[in-house]
């Protein structure tokens, strides 16, 4: 876990602003500047259209007496994505980007899924049921 929070609050960042340096360097600042805010302006609407696919699909496996529950990892995949793409940094977009697109993020619901049940298992997240 220490390892992780390492990762995350200290590495992560510095990876992120080497990237942000190099890619200034490479491109110029402006093409930059406008680099991310298209990355963010797309991750927006992706997220926005992806969330909105996935809603109606969980409402209407709810009508039909199903569980949602690929939708509702889905959703959740969507969230983080949509989290990543808000991030400032290529390396967060392009993983938030992965999490938003419907073939990737496939791929990806099983990973999630098995870090939810990892984390049920640790009693790390308590379910609770009616």
């Amino acid at each position: 876990m220490k390892k992780a929070l390492l990762f995350l609050f200290i590495l992560f960042p510095a990876l992120e602003v080497t990237v942000f340096i190099w890619t200034g360097l490479e491109i110029g600042f402006l093409w930059l500047f406008l680099l991310i805010a298209a990355t963010g302006l797309l991750g927006v609407a992706l997220a926005r259209r992806e969330g909105l696919q996935t809603y109606r699909r969980a409402r209407e496996q709810m009508q039909n007496g199903q569980p949602p529950t690929d939708e509702l990892l889905n959703g959740l995949c969507i969230l983080i994505g949509g989290f990543l793409l808000l991030l400032p940094g290529f390396i967060s977009d392009v993983l938030g980007l992965l999490f938003l697109l419907p073939f990737s993020r496939r791929k990806l619901r099983y990973w999630v899924q098995g870090l939810l049940m990892r984390l049920v298992a640790k009693n790390t997240i308590r379910v609770y049921r009616r």
